[in-house]
């Protein structure tokens, strides 16, 4: 029995479909040809950006016109926006256990085929269904192609042997023509064009020339024919798709677990014949669909539980320029970036718990870039899809878990410092070059600037928190441009910071609010369920969530960003005092009770399960940075020292542990070192340390008796500068600059001090109910000119 459609509309946006761009991944390898090739450069130092829990996903993504297209396992099909990964709809059609054919993108359609033998079509921005197809019972299991309002595919593997077809429709889902013959299938063959032709292989070891329009055959040949190929070879099977450029069609086959060979074929343009021109080329198993750029030929090698490979041939003649061996089966097709001096090969590898690659070609060899295990332990078999500096791929995960993830470059100083401690991983880093002198380029009026708590800077605005208001200052003047009321909690020791994100500014009260950036304007609130306010703690966002707190109402709450519908909650044992930290798609934050030590956690973003915590015996009253797979958090000890904790973010064990004075400081993280500032005037010292990251030694602290930070200051980084207050009991009433290699004074001002952001090449804090702006340029009448 077939299902019936499931549709879900989660969010209604008005844009148009276009069709496709350059920075689009519309089908399988990006183009008709299969080319696997895009001018789109890929990241120099990936991190997670977002993923989306979708079931299990077997196959590459699809990109158009902004959003991602996936198919999960049950048949579901799925579409979020590619900046944020919010879910834009999501649509479902039957579907038995493994989706091998990836969907295609029609400008203001998307197809899908399943292992049921369905195919369909759905609007592209809503997710409706325009119309479906019974077409089969032998499965699909290969890529779809979409040229000129045409699909094409062919039926798959189920039944062995028997008469198949490799269909064409428009775009209405009728029939325009079919190719049948006596096949084992299509299993991962799909078509590539090559002109007036569509040329695909069959499981059987043959490849076949169709007229695209027609449909009549213009030729079929065996691999294995020495009548026609001079390079023939029993080619075993062929489970990969075709690829064409320049007068050639390009493939892989598969003999057994070891071996198998990569093929180069003449194609006649004009009759669609083929011709004995090419090669055939001994690599060893192969699954992958071959690239071509600037002279060279790009494919994986390996069986699932085999060693694997990236291959690099010489176009001209199939020998062998480098391969570049991996711990697993490389079955996925490499997709290509040409945006660099040399080119960047992209692919994945198939085990459990298996590996993105990055290579690039160095001309005698393949040189790693980088490789990244994804947070979970999914099996990788599908392929990846590029656009605009940012990478897409799914896992499996198990029978019902898997995800879609987006990779990126973290973000720059394009947004200055946009939530506490700059970004949701808190590592307190700004790549902006920063003040090398005390020169102030403004100070605010007395606007009740919050002692404690930080700015964030986006968009050439400060958001500032005012105990009982935001204001919104202008960047380069410190003029007030908006300010926003709201209920204060009475308890002013901390204070948390507004964070913003996509064009808005969140924060948490009595209620978290989310503002329009740009007049103040409130869009929508959520009100804390238990009715507490948020205490020092601020909201994060990332990957178009906003995680919450109640301090003693002893919850965490995850909200939609744009809607603020609540989309899980957690209950933590003790005050939920946390600024969730964010990375690699899970929450870090802490909860504590009076001198009686607390709890770490640390939940999955995506649905709020506890991955695990950590008892500690002083209190985690402050905040985590995490980078590297590493969470680094400071607790208070209420009568005596306290510690600085490093934590495995995937088990949450102990890696190391340092003393120092009480703190809730966050920590700074720069260059292999850990900055942490510390210490209660008149119970403790203030002290600004310095650790090595990966062992806990310390390599420097600020002498006791300078009085460089404060439990409630968490230090910024920015062009070899620390900087950190100096606290004058609940207030501030210093802001200094420390060369971050040997913690020496470089430069101190007698005002501001409250944990420093940093953008633009400025440094601004707050102190005695101001905010302080330090620049080395010169500022008039709002502008800047150079100092």
């Amino acid at each position: 029995m077939i299902e019936r459609p499931i549709f879900i509309l989660l969010l209604a946006s008005v844009f148009v479909i276009s069709s496709a761009s350059a920075e689009d991944w519309p089908l399988f390898k990006k183009d008709a040809s299969n080319s696997g090739i895009t001018q789109d450069p890929v990241p120099d130092d990936p991190v997670l950006i977002w993923s989306a829990n979708i079931q299990r996903m077997e196959t590459a993504p699809t990109i158009s016109s902004n959003l991602v297209y996936a198919l999960a396992g049950n048949g579901s099909v799925w579409a979020f926006d590619k900046e944020t990964g919010r879910l834009k709809w999501r649509s479902q059609l039957e579907g038995w256990v493994f989706q091998m054919s990836p969907l295609a993108s029609g400008g203001d359609r998307i197809f899908a085929a399943t292992d049921s033998g369905l195919l369909a079509a759905f609007d592209a921005l809503t997710g409706r269904l325009l119309w479906k197809q019974d077409l089969t019972d032998k499965r699909f299991e290969g890529p779809l192609n979409y040229i000129d309002g045409r699909i094409y595919l062919g039926e798959g593997s189920a039944y062995g042997l028997s008469q198949k077809r490799f269909f064409c429709l428009d775009q209405n889902g009728t029939e325009c023509w079919n190719v049948t013959r006596s096949t084992k299938g299509y299993q991962w063959c799909g078509a590539a064009q090559a002109g007036d032709y569509l040329v695909f292989g069959q499981n059987d070891g043959r490849i076949l020339s169709v007229n695209r329009l027609s449909g009549e055959v213009a030729d079929e040949l065996h691999l294995n024919d020495s009548s026609r190929l001079s390079f023939s070879r029993e080619p075993g099977r062929i489970r990969a798709s075709a690829a064409f450029k320049d007068g050639y069609i390009y493939t892989a086959s598969e003999v057994s677990a070891e071996g198998g060979f990569a093929w180069k074929i003449g194609l006649d343009p004009d009759s669609g014949r083929f011709e004995d021109r090419g090669w055939s080329s001994s690599i060893g198993f192969s699954t992958s669909t071959p690239s071509v750029y600037n002279g060279r030929v790009y494919l994986g090698v390996g069986e699932h539980g085999h060693p694997g490979a990236l291959v690099c041939l010489n176009d001209s003649s199939g020998d062998t320029i480098w391969t570049y061996p991996v711990e697993a089966g490389v079955k996925s097709s490499p997709s290509i970036s040409s945006a660099h001096d040399s080119p960047r090969i992209l692919f994945t590898t198939a085990q459990v718990d298996g590996y993105i690659y990055c290579i690039e070609d160095s001309g005698r060899n393949g040189t790693l870039l980088w490789k990244l295990n994804p947070p979970d332990p999914g099996y990788l078999l599908g392929g990846i899809a590029l656009s605009e500096g940012r990478v897409y791929f799914g896992t499996e995960g198990d029978q019902h878990f898997g995800k879609l993830y987006c990779l990126g470059d973290e973000e720059g100083d394009e947004e200055g410092w946009p939530q506490f401690h700059s970004n949701p991983q808190h590592l307190g880093y700004s790549t902006s070059s920063a003040p090398k002198s005390n020169r102030t380029a403004w100070i605010s009026d007395v606007i009740g600037a919050q002692a404690g708590a930080s700015v964030s800077v986006a968009g050439g605005k400060l958001f500032v928190n005012c105990i009982s208001n935001i204001t919104c200052l202008d960047q380069n003047s410190g003029k007030v441009l908006w300010t926003f009321p709201f209920n204060s909690s009475g308890d002013y020791a901390f204070g948390f910071t507004p964070v913003y994100s996509e064009g808005q500014v969140f924060f948490t009260s009595d209620r978290t609010y989310c503002l329009n950036a740009s007049d103040g304007r409130e869009i929508w609130s959520f009100s804390q369920p238990t009715g507490k306010f948020a205490v020092d703690g601020s909201p994060a966002a990332a990957g178009g969530k906003v995680v919450a707190s109640d301090w003693d109402g002893h919850h965490y709450y995850c909200l939609d960003e744009e809607t603020g519908d609540e989309l899980w909650s957690f209950t933590v044992k003790g005050n939920a005092q946390s600024t969730p930290a964010i990375d690699q798609g899970k929450a870090v934050f802490g909860s504590w009770d009076w001198g009686m030590g607390g709890r770490i956690y640390c939940l999955d973003l995506d649905n709020g399960s506890e991955i695990w915590n950590l008892t500690t015996d002083n209190s985690p009253c402050g905040s985590a940075a995490i980078y590297g797979g590493v969470v680094y958090m400071a607790t208070y000890n209420f009568e005596g020292e306290g510690d600085i904790l490093a934590l495995s973010l995937d088990r949450g064990s102990v890696l190391w542990k340092a003393a120092v004075s009480a703190t809730d400081s966050t920590p700074a993280v720069a260059d292999g070192r850990v900055y942490l500032c510390s210490g209660c005037e008149g119970f403790s010292d203030l002290v600004t340390y310095c650790f090595n990251a990966s062992s806990g030694e310390l390599i420097w602290n600020t002498p006791p008796e300078e009085k460089i930070g404060d439990w409630r200051c968490s230090p910024a980084y920015a062009d070899g500068l620390l900087f950190a207050g100096r606290a004058q009991f609940t207030e501030y009433a210093g802001t200094l600059a420390l060369n971050a290699t040997t913690g020496d004074i470089v430069w101190s001002y007698p005002g501001g001090g409250s944990s420093p952001a940093v953008a633009g090449g400025m440094l601004f804090t707050a102190g005695s109910g101001r905010v302080y702006a330090f620049s080395d340029d010169l500022f008039i009448s709002g502008g800047r000119i150079d100092g």
